[in-house]
């Protein structure tokens, strides 16, 4: 007993696939309803007063707030949105969900207006979202673009004004040849003018303003010169100073022949930089191709072989940098004893033996030959020494090392 007691005690009944359903079945049905809502249309949209409480928070508070009005036979008025608007609004309420694929720029625009007015916050999160989302795959066309910036920043929508603004400039080249940009309002020049971390060049936004301030008589000259201002001429360059702005007139003569100076300046302090760059390079030029003169001549460097006490080593040497080598000579000096060596080189990154003569025949001048590759180290260690008349070994000092030098033939 007390183990089905236990049981049926942590047992939980769910039904709310079932509730879901039922409370969608009694909205399409048009079922309990207890209160008619009036839109904008003049259209009579009935409903549940219990639900638009419990899912919208401005009817929570009109309905059963201090401005509760229990009398269920007066129509409700309600004058920000007409039915099409209102029965997705309702579509949120009942259902939770609302399909924003299936509606056009404006009616995506009158939708949010609605869902602020009504204080639905996730409701107008989520249809900024679906803007960002056609913004961001371009499946909206530009000239909604013009319509929706002008509403979202008339009604200071803030994060859907950024989006726009954003999106309209990186297409503003061509998006300111459309009729439509003529009809931005003056708010919507001005915040493109001043959008921060622009992309569009200094000469495309000017002619974008020329376009849209074309027959603009209603414009006061004191905004003019406030758009105006937004503009840096230092930032044209001199053929559109010269072709587009100053045509214009907007600007003095003097303004733009000053920036023109300005420019004809760097110009000339880019000229002589160049020929500076071109200086200096011929120089190099000059210097590389005696290197490889000297190269083609057989010598890299000339230097002597030093007697080490390292026990890898009897000789060891340092070019002063890193060179091509395929050729060494040195001179074994005491011609009374042969000698039998091995000569290794560091390449900068490991030691590498290159010859290895064991047998004691050597003494005089040495020359080596063999494959092309960097050195920048060589050793040389003396492996055995015999006398030349007796063949006695020699059990002292290595043979002496002289004239040493390296090339690539």
């Amino acid at each position: 007993m007390g183990g089905n007691a236990a049981e049926i005690k942590i047992r939980k009944f769910e039904d709310k696939e079932n509730l879901l359903g039922d409370v969608s079945k009694a909205y399409k049905e048009g079922l309990y309803s207890d209160i008619n809502i009036i839109v904008k249309d003049n259209v009579s949209i009935p409903t549940s007063r219990f639900m638009l409480a419990c899912r919208v928070p401005y009817f929570a508070t009109l309905l059963y707030g201090g401005f509760g009005d229990n009398s269920a036979s007066l129509p409700f008025t309600l004058d920000c949105c007409d039915s099409q608007i209102f029965r997705l609004i309702l579509n949120f309420v009942w259902e939770g969900e609302i399909d924003l694929s299936e509606l056009n720029i404006q009616s995506l625009l009158d939708l949010l207006e609605t869902a602020r007015f009504l204080c639905i916050d996730r409701l107008v999160e989520g249809i900024e979202d679906h803007l960002e989302f056609l913004l961001d795959r371009k499946m909206i066309e530009f000239k909604d673009c013009l319509i929706a910036l002008n509403f979202a920043i008339l009604n200071k929508f803030t994060k859907a004004s950024s989006l726009l603004l954003s999106f309209i400039d990186q297409n503003l080249r061509t998006i300111s040849f459309l009729p439509k940009f003529a009809d931005l309002s003056e708010a919507s020049i001005q915040m493109l003018l001043n959008l921060e971390e622009r992309i569009s060049s200094e000469i495309d936004l000017f002619t974008a303003f020329v376009n849209w301030i074309k027959n603009k008589e209603t414009v006061s000259e004191e905004v003019k010169t406030e758009m105006l201002g937004c503009f840096n001429l230092g930032q044209f360059d001199r053929k559109d100073l010269i072709d587009k702005v100053r045509k214009t007139r907007f600007f003095d003569d003097k303004e733009v022949c000053d920036v023109l100076e300005a420019h004809i300046e760097k110009l000339q302090d880019d000229v002589k930089s160049k020929e500076k760059q071109n200086k200096e390079l011929g120089e190099r030029l000059q210097e590389q191709s005696r290197r490889v003169e000297e190269t083609k001549a057989g010598i890299v460097l000339s230097t002597s072989l030093q007697p080490t006490t390292a026990a890898t080593f009897d000789y060891c040497c340092s070019l002063d940098q890193t060179h091509f080598v395929n050729k060494i000579e040195f001179t074994l000096e005491d011609l009374q004893y042969l000698n039998s060596y091995c000569v290794q080189v560091w390449n900068g990154v490991s030691w590498i033996k290159i010859i290895d003569c064991r047998e004691l025949i050597h003494t005089g001048k040495q020359i080596l030959h063999f494959e092309r590759m960097k050195i920048h180290l060589l050793g040389v260690k003396v492996t055995g020494s015999k006398h030349v008349l007796d063949g006695s070994p020699c059990f002292y000092t290595p043979a002496s090392i002289s004239s040493f030098s390296a090339s690539l033939i």
